[in-house]
């Protein structure tokens, strides 16, 4: 079994779905954090000068997608085939979009500019996204994104919007009773519950 040592600030942000996946998985990693202060002095140690990084038996790998999608192939989460794996990339492609998409709000430093940006997002940005995933959802019929079975994909969605429940309230979801349905079910799973209830308290 490889040893797996994840790299990243002490948030959840870009690096909580590679942990999900390998909490899923049932394996053993190092849950390596650190806060802003002490990044300077790490920055250049890391391929790119970013952090997530994947460290595998001393190799590194960036790119939070990148890391994700290869714990997702080499633990059973990526998709039955080829069209199965293309689809759930496809959804956690969507999921970096919406990350991106609120980050100038979370930047933002001014309250009253926040606060609006943050109701732009959610009204224009995932209000939309969420009628579009309900379709997909109801199309595919078997209360996951893909397949019949959990993907990356599953939680990936279950990542992001259990943490904008937790910011912004369930409201959003009024008319979305599917993607309420996937996160209940990602967030029923035994090792998801044990990492959640486990991980360290941070805002993001």
């Amino acid at each position: 079994m490889p040893v797996y040592k994840l790299h990243y600030f002490n948030l959840r942000g870009r690096a909580e779905l590679a942990r999900l996946i390998m909490s899923q998985a049932g394996v053993e990693f190092e849950d390596v954090r650190f806060e802003r202060t002490e990044w300077p002095a790490l920055k250049a140690t890391m391929p790119f000068g970013q952090v997530p990084v994947l460290e595998v038996d001393g190799q590194m790998l960036a790119q939070s997608n990148t890391i994700s999608r290869y714990l997702a192939r080499k633990h059973d989460l990526a998709g039955k085939d080829e069209w199965e794996q293309a689809l759930a990339d496809m959804y956690a492609d969507n999921i970096n979009d919406l990350m991106t998409g609120m980050r100038p709000a979370f930047l933002e430093k001014d309250a009253d500019k926040q606060k609006e940006l943050y109701e732009k997002f959610m009204t224009e940005t995932v209000g939309t996204h969420v009628a579009f995933i309900e379709k997909q959802l109801e199309k595919n019929g078997t209360g996951h994104l893909v397949g019949k079975e959990l993907t990356w994909a599953d939680l990936a969605y279950y990542g992001f919007f259990s943490f904008l429940v937790e910011k912004f309230g369930e409201e959003f979801l009024k008319d979305a009773s599917h993607l309420k349905s996937l996160i209940a079910l990602v967030e029923d799973l035994p090792n998801i519950k044990k990492w959640v209830e486990s991980r360290p308290k941070t805002e993001i």
